[in-house]
């Protein structure tokens, strides 16, 4: 590991590896410090928009690897366990299902030959601020692995980037001064892969399907290698009972018939994650830029968070480049534009939230979301990143889906 670069990166996913692949290609220098040793399975999201696609062949993926890494998604059936439901279809590019641990690799692999020096199984310490304006920061890291515990180097940075997903410790630095704002902590998030005996041959179009109960919702979404990832999010409490008893409960609510996948073996672990949703107070400012899910997490419902992520990526490589070239605002406009960017999407989340936290309501907007074939596009749209969340938002819109 070289001892001095422009850039720090802390976290190797989809918007770490992204932001180095773009830093590069600007003659910009980053080490991108991840703690796994190789990627793996953790409780993540896999459902993305159309636009992925796009996002990953500018970043150097050629398009038969995007092909190897996703399953094409054509449709989403919505249903409540009450009886509601409505299909949503995606006429303008499919969704995608992407198998997240080759999908990291493949992106870290593609940082790797951009010129980024990539450590893996290390981790961040501490850092040190310049003591006066202007200078390098002292970043320490050191291995994870426990023959090589002495293994500790310390970096001299200009910038610090925390990509390293909700909970960020680089957007909790006190150095930082950024803080967090933890919401709704009585949610939890759990994730695992099943064998899929129906699934369709590889590369071609299969629907994904969402079931809503009574304070929790399933997300299944078809994925490379003949599997289905299943997404489940539900109230904290509920994990006082082991998650695999929760998985058998949730999956026996789903009505007849019933797949074949729910019977079938998992092929990996269960994971879980806490408290998924999250706000930190900046996103940027002296001597630190967040990207991804660090910037913050609200609705794991939209299945936004990947396409979030690149956007987040090119917005910080445009903005570090000028930051760098002189330009001493650039990080307080990358703050605002950022937030300024996601801010409408973000008010559509929050209102499909306060949906679900109502499921009269819920199943009522499901219905006619099910018998207004325009308005059901133009949410389609909407949560797909391919028209502006403001128009989900227009009273028009709003009066269209929901009077009678």
């Amino acid at each position: 590991m070289p001892d001095a670069a422009d850039v720090a990166i802390v976290g190797g996913g989809p918007a770490g590896a992204a932001l180095a692949i773009q830093l590069a290609d600007r003659g910009i220098s980053s080490i991108v410090i991840e703690r796994s040793a190789q990627p793996k399975w953790r409780a993540c999201g896999v459902f993305s928009s159309p636009l992925t696609r796009t996002r990953l062949t500018d970043l150097g993926l050629t398009p038969q690897q995007v092909s190897a890494l996703h399953r094409p998604i054509s449709a989403l059936r919505l249903q409540s366990t009450r009886g509601a439901e409505c299909q949503i279809t995606y006429e303008n590019g499919h969704a995608c299902g992407f198998d997240r641990v080759a999908l990291d690799g493949a992106l870290l692999d593609r940082a790797r030959e951009s010129g980024a020096t990539v450590r893996t199984a290390t981790v961040w310490r501490s850092l040190e601020l310049p003591a006066k304006a202007g200078g390098d920061l002292s970043v320490t890291a050191s291995s994870t692995n426990a023959h090589r515990h002495g293994d500790t180097r310390q970096l001299r940075v200009k910038l610090v980037v925390g990509a390293d997903g909700t909970f960020s410790r680089i957007a909790e630095h006190p150095k930082f001064s950024s803080g967090t704002r933890r919401l709704y902590r009585h949610r939890s998030g759990i994730t695992f892969h099943r064998a899929d005996a129906t699934a369709l041959p590889e590369g071609q179009p299969m629907e994904g399907r969402f079931l809503f109960g009574e304070g929790w919702y399933v997300g299944v979404a078809p994925v490379p290698g003949a599997r289905v990832n299943v997404g489940m999010v539900v109230p904290g409490p509920s994990l006082r009972q082991r998650p695999e008893a929760l998985v058998d409960r949730l999956l026996g609510a789903f009505p007849e018939p019933q797949p074949a996948w729910i019977s079938a073996p998992t092929t990996d672990s269960v994971r879980v994650a806490g408290g998924l949703m999250w706000l930190p107070k900046r996103v940027a400012g002296d001597g630190f830029l967040l990207v991804g899910d660090a910037c913050g997490f609200i609705d794991p419902l939209s299945g936004e968070g990947l396409h979030r992520a690149f956007v987040s990526a090119a917005m910080a490589a445009e903005s570090i480049s000028s930051w760098l070239g002189g330009n001493r605002s650039a990080l307080d406009d990358y703050d605002r534009h950022l937030r300024g960017r996601f801010r409408d999407k973000d008010i559509v989340s929050w209102v499909l939230q306060a949906f679900l936290s109502r499921p009269w309501m819920f199943d009522y907007a499901l219905r006619r979301l099910g018998s207004r074939s325009s308005q059901r596009k133009v949410l389609t749209l909407v949560l797909t990143d391919q028209l502006p969340a403001a128009r989900a938002l227009d009273p028009r819109f709003l009066a269209r889906l929901l009077l009678p």
